[in-house]
């Protein structure tokens, strides 16, 4: 697993790497940003080279827009990402326990279906339902 650390600018990854070393835990990482109100750096780990960290990187880059869109309303222009965020919030808030389990083993086929189910988790996790 390598660990690569990317410049972010309005919440759109820079191509370049910071750095790239290896992951000393050996273990899946969580991406994670320096600053969720204004990222200038996002760290993720892949073992797949430099076209799957730039996805991952923009992917979690989106996720924290999106889950500051929703919790600050007005602190950022929307955009499509965040509208699916807060669709899938507010879905998953409207549906039982069980069925939130039963939502949270679906298959990913898209981009948007991980923002949906980044969503369901954040509200499993706020309930109690899933550990942090």
């Amino acid at each position: 697993m390598i660990k690569y650390t990317l410049r972010a600018r309005d919440f759109a990854v820079q191509a370049a790497n910071l750095t790239s070393e290896p992951d000393r835990t050996g273990s899946a990482q969580t991406p994670t940003v320096d600053d969720p109100l204004n990222p200038i750096r996002v760290t993720v780990y892949t073992t797949t080279g430099v076209a799957a960290e730039l996805r991952i990187a923009q992917r979690h880059l989106n996720l924290v827009h999106a889950r500051l869109a929703y919790n600050n309303r007005g602190s950022v222009h929307r955009t499509a990402a965040d509208t699916v965020y807060a669709e899938a919030r507010s879905r998953a808030e409207a549906l039982t326990p069980e069925q939130r389990r039963e939502e949270s083993l679906y298959a990913l086929h898209s981009e948007d279906d991980g923002l949906r189910m980044d969503a369901l988790n954040d509200v499993m996790v706020e309930l109690g339902e899933l550990d942090a």
